[in-house]
């Protein structure tokens, strides 16, 4: 008697129900909720099946946080509260970016000086 199991190769797919990640979800009941109290019922339904049909197909064979990629590529989350931005990327427009605070190049130029260089 063996006592393996066969074990599911869904482990690293992400949660999709009906073709959207939960997230997704609350973000169309969200829409359709604020629609439904500030207009009507059949506005907020066709919404809603709206916005499932067009992120289902938006989203199709791309993987998870295709949609956030493409909001932060177009500059729409420059507005967005600050729980919706991601910490660890850099802003659109950086040009510049500094370890030395202040930006003093002299201070690099210093900090760089007694270093050995790797030019060629």
């Amino acid at each position: 008697m063996s006592f393996r199991k066969s074990c599911p190769r869904t482990l690293d797919r992400p949660i999709v129900i009906f073709g959207l990640e939960p997230e997704d979800l609350v973000m169309v009941g969200l829409v359709s909720g604020v629609i439904l109290f500030a207009v009507d019922a059949i506005p907020a339904v066709i919404t809603g099946a709206l916005l499932w049909v067009g992120l289902s197909r938006v989203k199709a064979g791309k993987p998870p946080g295709y949609v956030y990629e493409l909001l932060y590529r177009s500059g729409a989350l420059r507005w967005a509260p600050s729980f919706f931005k991601v910490p660890h990327l850099i802003r659109r427009g950086t040009t510049h970016l500094d370890a030395f605070p202040g930006g003093d190049d002299d201070l690099v130029a210093e900090y760089w000086s007694d270093r050995p260089r790797m030019d060629p």
